[in-house]
């Protein structure tokens, strides 16, 4: 489907409807060094609000790497639809409603991919409320990711990466669409992204059984748990079962990672 649907969209790269709703125009370019980084693509489907990240073989083909649960744009101020590409890369990025985007990268004008908003340029000031929306479209026409998943664009997809943004109400994308983690109204940690990797995150300090999804199958990454292991991937492909019986089996007593 995926395949389909971007032939289809190379006709229209340049021709979505620009919607004024990211940022102002005033930030410094922060684009970190991926010389090095393979080529992606990556696909947006703003019905079903998830994006899949495809690896770009040497024979041309494209091999699915990533899923993620994003928020596209809400009623009235829909994510254009097109072929486009990144560009610019900002760690903090001021929105037009005076919040603040982290990890932000622009791939079509005003639109960019970037965190779930924070009042403050601090990681421990997020809004929630949006994070819990995750997965529904919430945004005014950006494309709204957990950290853990706008940081791995920011450092992963260099300049120049193509972006299709399509609309699919069928079919998520061929990695399907990840669960959402949602945030507890009363947690005293709610400001926190409980994704980010920083060392003053109490998510990941604290004990709290707000990420033991991640110790299910429903919640297991197994693409990035084969990606991180080419010897599992040889093994045994991208089957998720069998990598998370690998996992709870002898992966955990190998020291393995399943972290995203």
């Amino acid at each position: 489907m995926i395949g389909m649907v971007c032939a289809g969209l190379l006709l229209l790269s340049g021709t979505g409807q620009i919607v004024n709703a990211a940022e102002p125009e005033t930030a410094l370019l922060e684009q970190p060094a991926m010389e090095s980084q393979p080529d992606y693509v990556i696909y947006v489907n703003t019905a079903l609000n998830c994006v899949t990240i495809m690896r770009q073989e040497a024979d041309g083909t494209l091999t699915p790497v990533k899923a993620m649960t994003c928020s596209c744009g809400r009623k009235g101020h829909g994510t254009p639809q097109g072929v486009f590409q990144t560009s610019d890369y900002y760690e903090w990025r001021q929105m037009v409603d005076n919040t603040y985007g982290r990890y932000a990268v622009r791939f079509n004008r005003k639109i960019l991919f970037h965190s779930v908003p924070y009042t403050r340029t601090s990681p421990d000031s997020l809004e929630w409320e949006e994070y819990n929306a995750l997965g529904e479209n919430a945004s005014l026409g950006c494309v709204r990711l957990a950290v853990r998943d706008a940081k791995w664009i920011y450092e992963n997809c260099k300049a120049g990466t193509t972006v299709i943004v399509y609309s699919d109400s069928e079919e998520a994308g061929q990695l399907g669409k990840p669960e959402a983690i949602k945030i507890p109204e009363d947690s005293p940690y709610r400001g926190w992204d409980p994704t980010d990797n920083d060392i003053n995150n109490p998510w990941l300090t604290q004990d709290t059984d707000i990420l033991s999804a991640f110790d299910t199958e429903d919640g297991f990454n197994h693409i990035a748990y084969a990606n991180r292991y080419p010897d599992l991937k040889e093994a045994f492909g991208y089957d998720k079962t069998a990598l998370y019986q690998h996992y709870i089996t002898y992966g955990i007593n190998e020291g393995r990672s399943a972290a995203f």
